[in-house]
Order: C-alpha cells, then sequence, then structure tokens
C-alpha cells in the first residue's frame, strides 16, 4: 500500500497480508527497486497525496511531484498488478458544499472487491461530470492532479479500479 499513514490507510493495513510501501514521492525513483525486493504483492492500493501542510497547499510543483511519482511507479512491476487509486470527488467541482461522510473503514469493501473501472465511493452519488470551472486555484491543481494520474492508471494498467472518494471521517 502506498500511503499507509492516513484516515485510509490505516483503515486499510488492518487487512490481512497488507504491508506498507514506505516509498515517499520524493523517492519515487526507488519504487521499482521496492517492488524486486517484494515479488509477492499482487494488489497496489494508492491512497497517498500530495500536500503540504503549511503555506500553499498545492502548487505546480506538488502537481509534478506526485505525476513524476505516478510516472515512475507505473514504469514498475505495479502495472501489472491490481490497481486500486483513491481519488476525488474535486474532479466533479466539489468541494465542501456537497459532502457525504464515510467512515475509512467502511471503504475498505470497495478496494477489496473485483471490479474495475471508476466509481464514486459512496457508490450511491451519481455525478460523473467533470467539471473544474469554479473551483479555487489550490482545489483546481488537487483535481488536475488526479486526473492526470487517473488517466496514466487507464493508459498503463489492465486491471485498475479508480474509486472517486468522497468524504472520509
Amino acid at each position: 500500500m502506498i500511503g499507509a499513514t492516513g484516515k485510509l490507510g490505516r483503515a486499510l493495513m488492518t487487512m490481512p497480508n497488507t504491508i506498507s510501501c514506505p516509498i515517499r514521492f520524493e523517492d519515487a525513483d526507488r519504487f521499482g527497486q521496492w517492488f524486486e525486493g517484494n515479488k509477492d504483492v499482487d494488489t497496489v492500493w494508492h491512497v497517498a497525496r500530495t500536500c503540504r501542510k503549511k503555506g500553499t497547499r498545492r502548487d505546480f510543483n506538488t502537481f509534478m511531484l506526485e505525476l513524476i511519482a505516478m510516472e515512475n511507479l507505473l514504469k514498475t512491476r505495479a502495472k501489472d498488478c491490481r490497481f486500486i487509486y483513491a481519488s476525488t470527488k474535486v474532479v466533479y467541482g466539489l468541494t465542501d458544499d456537497d459532502v457525504a461522510p464515510v467512515k475509512a473503514k467502511d471503504l475498505i469493501r470497495y478496494f477489496v472487491d473485483t471490479e474495475t473501472g471508476v466509481y464514486n465511493c459512496p457508490t450511491w452519488k451519481d455525478n460523473h461530470e467533470i467539471n473544474l470551472k469554479n473551483l479555487a486555484r489550490h482545489h483546481a491543481i488537487y483535481a488536475i492532479t488526479k486526473l492526470a494520474c487517473e488517466r496514466l492508471i487507464g493508459k498503463h494498467c489492465y486491471n485498475y479500479k479508480i474509486l472517486r472518494i468522497w468524504d472520509i471521517e
């Protein structure tokens, strides 16, 4: 799993046989070495994101850091694994006005099923139209980052699931 320290990552780490990939985006050139040393990994749960805790949360540099990390990851054996990627409702132009909280532990079922493609999480939300028009700059950068990574995954992985997650409580 990539991103084991957040709410969702900690919940997923409770699943049997789950191991954390300690490689941070800044060290993405080490993904290949990690996968070579962990040949039994057959599923990748990618729940990490790049943002700063202080100052400008997201900008061109955070976009490039996450995008280059995803490119490096998909040059490894990870692309041949089942690949589940945590995206966001922000790609629909939604931020804090439309809330659908889900407990992190309740999201696990979306990561362990065999579905492929792009899904809202929770699935009862039926948004499907990408809309970045009214987003603040940092939200727009976040949405564009997630969409770019989604595109890379769709291009390089044959067995993938993208979860556009709404709100984790």
